[in-house]
């Protein structure tokens, strides 16, 4: 392939993105979204988000928004959690699941001890008949005709749509509380949001 060609492909995998994303109105409903916030903002508890893989790293990225917006959430590795770091939830928590095929090990074997503790657990997946569809208060649904690696495999398009979904769940949670730039610069003071804040509150 040329450089013309090469960048040819990579502006249909943008097109790919930016089809897949405006799906999710498709595949979601605004019931599946009233209670995907009103589980997040009710908790109580702390919120864990988990996956494994590329869904790990986008767990981490999930748990650092929502804490941005001031809900108290956490990334749990998942194998140090059945290592015995289960061990800081309690029933009145939340646990966010991620996994685009729902049955990675790392993942099901949490399921018994979440039922035993009576954690909430929101599941995001493809696979509604998955062990952690089955085992979910609520199932948010994501669903791509395609990844946009040349082997249709890698976890490209489809964990785009995951943090699309949370990014934007972020965004109600803001408008819901009120969330303002005082607030967001009490709990983002560093970097250049921190600075930008700072200089429009002077």
């Amino acid at each position: 392939m040329n450089a013309e060609e090469e960048f040819t492909q990579a502006c249909q995998a943008w097109q790919t993105y930016s089809e897949e994303l405006l799906a999710l109105q498709r595949n979601l409903d605004a019931e599946t979204w009233h209670q995907l916030v009103m589980l997040v903002t009710g908790c109580h508890g702390k919120i864990v988000v988990t996956g494994v893989g590329t869904s790990g790293i986008a767990a981490r990225k999930i748990a650092h928004m929502l804490a941005c917006v001031e809900q108290p959430a956490v990334y749990l590795n998942a194998t140090d959690a059945a290592h015995g770091d289960l061990g800081f939830m309690r029933n009145n928590d939340l646990m966010i699941l991620i996994s685009r095929g729902g049955n990675s090990e790392e993942l099901t074997r949490l399921l018994p001890t979440l039922k035993t503790k009576g954690v909430a657990i929101i599941s995001v997946t493809e696979n509604l008949d998955s062990a952690i569809a089955d085992a979910a208060t609520l199932v948010v649904k994501t669903h791509i005709q395609r990844e946009i690696d040349p082997l249709n495999m890698l976890a490209t398009t489809s964990i785009m749509l995951v943090l699309a979904v949370f990014d934007a769940l972020c965004c109600n949670i803001m408008l819901r509380n009120g969330f303002d730039q005082q607030r967001l610069l009490n709990v983002h003071p560093g970097g250049n949001v921190g600075k930008i804040l700072r200089e429009q509150d002077m």
